[in-house]
């Protein structure tokens, strides 16, 4: 078990944090009225989208091997899938009153609560945690698990569109990857530690989930004022 920070992965959750903030400023601006572009779905928003989800469940897996790979620490594990659920507990109920017929009902943040579990008994095999990756990701591709599973039963009883939503399929396969990616010795030696130099850089990357919570609901509000002004 690592002790010390990767000053890499701090880097790549600031990277990860940046790209939702921008991606999320400009969802606003189209839902006020400023631009009509077609955000999140359109050509290339979609992409973009597909590049911070990737880049945060990168993250997780890797987070996963280095804080747990020789051995689960349950206590912090505990605490921080804790901290998780609720903040996707709070979001669905915030949704549900903002955005009634659009509502979050496994976003991100329920994504990676549910991925954490079952990650987290795989953190210390990166090799089968790859060959996981590689079926969840291939029986995507090829159709034979739907990205809305589990929810394709309960389908009537969800909205058609929710504001954000991530499926067990192919994404799970991304977080297994994360596990094979922190274990290896590459990102070990922590490949842009020379940039601890300037420790800003990695201050939004170690407050993630804060800035998460926090900057939809700072955004709303100053669209909401000039909306008024």
């Amino acid at each position: 078990m690592f002790s010390q920070r990767i000053f890499t992965l701090d880097l790549l959750r600031t990277f990860a944090i940046v790209l939702m903030v921008i991606f999320h400023f400009i969802y606003d601006l189209k839902f006020f009225g400023y631009v009509d572009w077609n955000t999140p779905d359109g050509e290339g928003w979609r992409s973009f989208r597909h590049v911070i989800l990737i880049s945060f469940f990168l993250c997780l897996g890797a987070s996963l091997h280095l804080s747990h790979g020789t051995r689960i620490r349950w206590r912090k594990f505990s605490i921080r899938l804790l901290q998780i659920a609720l903040s996707a507990l709070a979001i669905t109920i915030m949704s549900l009153i903002m955005f009634p017929k659009n509502y979050i009902y496994f976003g991100v943040l329920h994504f990676i609560a549910v991925a954490s579990i079952i990650c987290i008994g795989f953190a210390s095999q990166p090799k089968l945690s790859i060959g996981l990756a590689i079926i969840i990701i291939t029986l995507y591709q090829l159709n034979i698990v739907s990205g809305l599973w589990p929810f394709t039963t309960i389908r009537p009883y969800l909205p058609s569109y929710s504001n954000d939503y991530v499926g067990i399929f192919p994404w799970l396969g991304v977080v297994f990857l994360g596990i094979g990616l922190g274990a290896t010795n590459w990102f070990k030696n922590d490949p842009l530690r020379r940039f601890q130099k300037h420790p800003y850089l990695a201050l939004p990357g170690q407050h993630s989930l804060v800035i998460y919570l926090v900057h939809q609901p700072l955004f709303f509000a100053l669209f909401g004022l000039l909306t008024l002004l």
